[in-house]
């Protein structure tokens, strides 16, 4: 992600803000006619796709806005809409002239609303609420001292293209990665019999097709642990994980305030693990669940989560290992999906090292605070559960075999990769189906 690293030219960047996008094409296309500095033309190829992308990603105008929210909220009024946006809940953008709403503006403005707004909710999710409960009266019993134990999961992913494609189309699923906590992997069924299976511990593990189909699908199963790793050992860092102390533009990058942000948090202490349980701290007391835009659309991410301090789990996830390692204390990426008995869907979440690596769920334990439960908080600090589907290790890791073009999420691999020779073909042009199948304790 090399290419995110120059800023913009001033001119792209007020053309962009002021929503005139015609505009910053133009200029683009000006400035890529040459000559350029080493490194800025892959920035400005890059913004010249990152605009559609943006523009993709607010669908919405106001009178969709209004529909959908008369839709889920039970008594709404029109009016209630500015006050939400007013109070930071929403964040409109102006493109080509006209107000538009990002995809999932609603759904943010309910978690900003917090319980009022939950219980105006016309449809409540009660299956996915006793799921949760199921989950988390587990990591009770862990919290009491129960021995963590192995289970076996099994798992489909299914990735359908919304047209029938004309030319061959190559497919990356996601897939177990065998490491960590995840102990093996295997797979059982899949929608193609040639296939490329990457190692067990790739940083991204995928399974990867090709053909004219608008269907590709693996089912697989893996076993994993509840990662409770217990008194820790204090030590030197080893070489290993030094690397993870370092900067990772474009989205772990010590700026000024990130520096003065990690010092402050972390003022007087010297001990890797209690700087770590700072930052937790900190992090899950300040910020807010929010959905995001699409990863790629983003120059900065742990900038942006810590100066909003709204993100969803990946965000929340780069802000610990960002303030982490500005800290000194090494920390990195774990992400594929939370997969317990009742639903599977993507999450990421982080590792720090601290006498060995441990896990650090920055977003359940911004739930867990928040609903008052500091036993569970505090758990998910050096703890994780075992409902997951663990594929990625690394934070922007190559796909294998490699990709051609631009990937539509250039961090993260949870809901597969698709191109052909055209292009990439963006998430608007396909769909991800995710289902665990069974989930079984076997040790």
């Amino acid at each position: 992600m090399d290419y995110l690293i120059p800023s913009l030219p001033e001119t792209v960047r007020l053309a962009e803000a002021a929503g005139n996008f015609k505009l910053a094409r133009a200029l683009l296309d000006k400035l890529l006619a040459g000559p350029l500095p080493p490194g800025l033309a892959a920035r400005l190829e890059f913004e010249t796709d990152r605009l559609e992308r943006i523009r993709e990603a607010y669908p919405y105008d106001r009178a969709a806005a209004l529909k959908i929210l008369r839709a889920r909220l039970k008594n709404f009024r029109n009016s209630e809409l500015d006050g939400w946006i007013k109070a930071g809940w929403a964040a409109p953008r102006t493109i080509g002239g006209k107000e538009r709403f990002m995809a999932a503006f609603a759904s943010n403005i309910i978690f900003c609303g917090g319980r009022a707004l939950k219980k105006r909710l016309k449809d409540q999710d009660k299956a996915g609420g006793a799921g949760l409960k199921k989950l988390l009266s587990r990591v009770d019993e862990l919290i009491s001292g129960a021995a963590p134990a192995k289970y076996r999961a099994r798992a489909r992913v299914t990735l359908t293209l919304k047209t029938a494609p004309k030319e061959t189309v190559r497919c990356w699923l996601p897939f177990p990665r065998v490491g960590d906590q995840v102990s093996s992997a295997r797979l059982i069924a899949a929608s193609h019999k040639r296939y490329r299976l990457a190692k067990p511990g790739a940083e991204h593990r995928t399974i990867y097709f090709e053909g004219k189909d608008r269907k590709f699908f693996a089912e697989f199963e893996y076993e994993i642990s509840e990662w409770v790793p217990g008194s820790r050992t204090a030590g030197p860092v080893p070489a290993a994980a030094r690397k993870y102390l370092a900067e990772e533009p474009p989205h772990i990058v010590f700026t000024p305030y990130v520096k003065k942000l990690a010092a402050e948090i972390t003022r007087g202490e010297t001990d890797g693990y209690r700087k770590a349980g700072r930052i937790y701290d900190w992090l899950t007391a300040n910020l807010t669940y929010n959905y995001t835009l699409p990863y790629g659309i983003f120059e900065n991410i742990s900038e942006h989560v810590l100066t909003n301090l709204k993100g969803d789990c990946g965000f929340q996830a780069l802000g610990f290992i960002t303030l982490c390692r500005a800290a000194g204390v090494p920390a990195k990426w774990q992400s594929g999906w939370v997969a317990r008995p009742d639903r599977a869907g993507f999450h990421d979440w982080a590792m720090f090292y601290a006498g060995g690596w441990r896990p650090a769920d920055i977003s359940f334990g911004t739930g867990r605070r928040a609903a008052g439960e500091e036993a569970r908080w505090r758990f998910y600090f050096g703890n994780l559960d075992a409902g997951r589907m663990v594929a990625n290790s690394e934070m922007g890791a190559p796909l294998w075999p490699p990709k051609k073009f631009w990937r539509s999420d250039p961090t993260d691999n949870q809901r597969g990769e698709v191109e052909n020779a055209s292009g990439n073909l963006y998430q608007d042009k396909f769909s991800t189906k995710i289902k665990l199948l069974s989930f079984e304790k076997v040790g």
